[in-house]
């Protein structure tokens, strides 16, 4: 659903619901994107930490 620009700050032209329902979904989204993006990175650094860790203890 494609829907015209709206700023949340015009409080003569205030968005229609289903305007701040799409606005919404779409932040939920790219939260939910940004968040996986974010786990993936981070689970990448500790797989690689232990990695390290395991070698580190091992070369004692």
């Amino acid at each position: 659903m494609q829907t015209a620009q709206f700023d949340l700050n015009d409080i003569e032209h205030e968005p229609s619901d289903e305007q701040l329902e799409a606005l919404m979904n779409a932040v939920a989204i790219e939260a939910n994107r940004r968040a996986e993006l974010a786990r993936v990175v981070l689970m990448q650094r500790l797989r690689e930490d232990l990695i390290i860790a395991n070698r580190s203890s091992t070369a004692e």
